[in-house]
């Protein structure tokens, strides 16, 4: 019994103990598994920049990823990369080489590498563009370049005086805001150098802001000198021409100076597109004495076309010419000009407002020097235009004085060849031998008007203006006149005092600084402490679609109760020149050229 009693207790026993083995969990779920390859590997590339790509591995655990970017000269890039995740970008790599891209998956069961892909960063594209022929479909030159103009460019095939001529070819160049345009410097002596050219029925839109107002630095479109800054001069390269389909007084077409093609027509309302915010420096193109170019030549231009915030620094020969056309021009800023600052000829009919000219004494000749023809004066249709709210500062060191003064400069206005221009509100200082003066062909319109006689087409206007130290700073004496091959000294004096047309010898009220030359960050100021005493500005005439055209952009002269380019009281900082002009003799405060210099 006992025995017995010993076995069943054993047996009781032993079916406790296998209860208790069914209770306990097994491993099998927690098993560690290697991972897979990394599949599907791609490397795609942007710019100098190759992202990775894969499908995930699988693995127990999930698998992190070391992604490696190799290259045979180069040491090698990793990233490593969580799980979960499967992309990773390299940036900064070399233009023009070739990498190649694996992916490794790894946990703690082990590791596991993926085929490898092979991506190529593209040869970086150049700096600069060099244009060696004519712009002959629509094209636009892009900020992130430096164009340069390795000789004469003409947009366009000329379309003729009534745009059906047999060759015609009609482009559009569009030059986006903050571009360089340089002009290549470096071609034989004696070789007509690189400029640009617009021909009739073609059009350029170099348009920096969009809209009427100033440009930034970083918005003008500069035109310059393929020299380094600080070595660059006047007439480095040619300058801007652009030909239009406007009526003219030199026949029905002309031959433009330098070459630069015919101009004319009868569509006074042509469009030659939109020059605004843009500056034109070092050209000219002194290839004999004779063959100059302007810096900016407009030739035959419609009232189509709008020019607004421009500078022409540094020219060769005359900053701005208008010849024949209606285009009007508004906030021009023209410097160290080595002849006129500004010219017009050949029946111009439309307006220059808020004029800034300042010379420089080592080269220039006179602030204005308006015209009808170069053959006596009677050609029509008239030059009738109108200059408004010009401020021009002479350089003659006889008569100026600060940083800019030296042995040239002239009159600040000749009127001459039969001019019928009016001239109205604007100030003159500082030229050695004249403020003003009528020509022998000019002297009977000067007559007619200074009799009572209001015709545009029979008269020469001079209304509202300042004359003052001019020729041996003789503050408002009869040093200011001189006589120019028509009136006498005396003669201009008294056609200038006519009573009723409101001119003025008197001081100007400009700071001294006003004849310094300045830069870009510090340029000279302009801005009147006050109009002088008793001044009472000229009314300016009607825009009456014969002898004065208006813009179609609707722009329209602006009367003012001053004389000059800026509003007495104006913070320099809010001078409308103030920020986006060049100041520099040699171009140090201007744009690198395409070689970064």
């Amino acid at each position: 019994m006992k025995s017995l009693r010993t076995l069943v207790l054993v047996g009781v026993l032993s079916a406790g103990l296998v209860a208790c083995s069914d209770d306990t969990p097994t491993n099998t779920g927690n098993q560690l598994v290697a991972p897979t390859a990394p599949t599907n590997v791609a490397a795609s590339v942007d710019g100098t920049s190759i992202t990775v790509t894969w499908t995930a591995a699988s693995g127990t655990p999930d698998p992190s990823y070391t992604v490696t970017l190799a290259h045979s000269t180069e040491s090698a890039r990793t990233q490593n990369v969580a799980a979960g995740t499967t992309t990773a970008t390299f940036t900064g790599l070399t233009a023009g080489q070739s990498y190649t891209a694996q992916v490794t998956a790894t946990n703690t069961a082990g590791s596991a590498n993926s085929t490898i892909a092979t991506a190529q960063i593209p040869e970086e594209e150049p700096t600069f563009v060099e244009i060696t022929g004519d712009i002959l479909t629509n094209t636009t030159w892009t900020s992130d370049k430096v164009w340069v103009l390795t000789q004469p460019i003409f947009v366009g095939r000329d379309c003729g005086a009534d745009g059906a001529a047999a060759n015609c070819v009609q482009a559009t160049l569009t030059i986006e805001p903050g571009t360089t345009v340089v002009g290549k410097t470096d071609l034989p002596q004696g070789v007509r150098g690189a400029y640009l050219v617009v021909s009739r029925g073609s059009k350029l839109i170099a348009d920096a802001t969009g809209e009427a107002r100033r440009p930034t630095a970083d918005e003008v479109i500069v035109f310059t000198s393929g020299a380094p800054r600080g070595d660059r001069a006047r007439g480095d390269w040619g300058g801007l021409i652009i030909n239009g389909r406007a009526r003219t007084n030199a026949g029905t077409e002309a031959e433009g100076e330098g070459d630069s093609g015919l101009y004319g027509g009868n569509l006074d309302t042509d469009d030659s597109g939109i020059l605004r915010g843009v500056r034109i420096e070092y050209a000219g193109d002194d290839v004999t004495p004779t063959d100059q170019l302007n810096g900016l030549a407009l030739q035959g231009v419609g009232s189509g076309t709008t020019i607004s915030y421009v500078q022409i620094h540094y020219n060769v020969d005359d900053g701005v010419e208008p010849f024949g056309g209606t285009v009007s021009v508004d906030h021009l800023v023209v410097t160290g000009i080595g002849d006129d600052s500004v010219d017009g000829t050949d029946g111009y009919r439309g307006f220059m407002q808020f004029i800034i000219g300042q010379q420089r004494g080592d080269r220039a000749d006179n602030g204005m020097e308006l015209s009808n023809d170069g053959e006596g004066g009677t050609a029509t249709p008239r030059s009738t235009g109108v200059v408004a709210n010009a401020t021009m500062i002479g350089a003659d060191q006889d008569a100026s004085q600060g940083e800019i003064a030296g042995a040239n400069g002239d009159r600040g206005a000749e009127m001459r060849e039969g001019t019928s221009y009016r001239v109205y509100n604007s100030i003159f200082t500082g030229f050695g031998n004249a403020g003003f003066c009528v020509d022998g062909d000019t002297a009977p319109f000067a007559t007619a008007r200074q009799g009572g006689n209001t015709d545009p087409q029979a008269t020469m206007s001079f209304e509202g203006n300042v004359v003052w130290d001019n020729k041996s700073n003789s503050d408002g004496g009869i040093d200011n006149f001189e006589a120019c091959g028509g009136f006498t000294d005396v003669q201009n004096q008294a056609f200038f005092n006519t009573a009723g047309f409101r001119n003025v010898t008197a001081d100007p009220m400009l700071p001294a600084a006003a004849f310094n030359i300045g830069s870009q960050a510090s340029p000279p100021n302009f801005v009147a402490t006050a109009a002088p005493n008793g001044y009472t500005a000229a009314t300016l005439p009607a825009l009456d679609g014969t002898n004065l055209f208006a813009p179609t952009d609707g722009r329209t002269l602006v009367q003012t109760s001053y004389p000059g380019a800026i509003e007495p009281g104006t913070t320099l900082e809010n001078a409308w020149y103030y920020g986006w002009t060049s100041w520099s003799i040699d171009g140090s405060d201007s744009r690198p050229n395409q070689d970064g210099n």
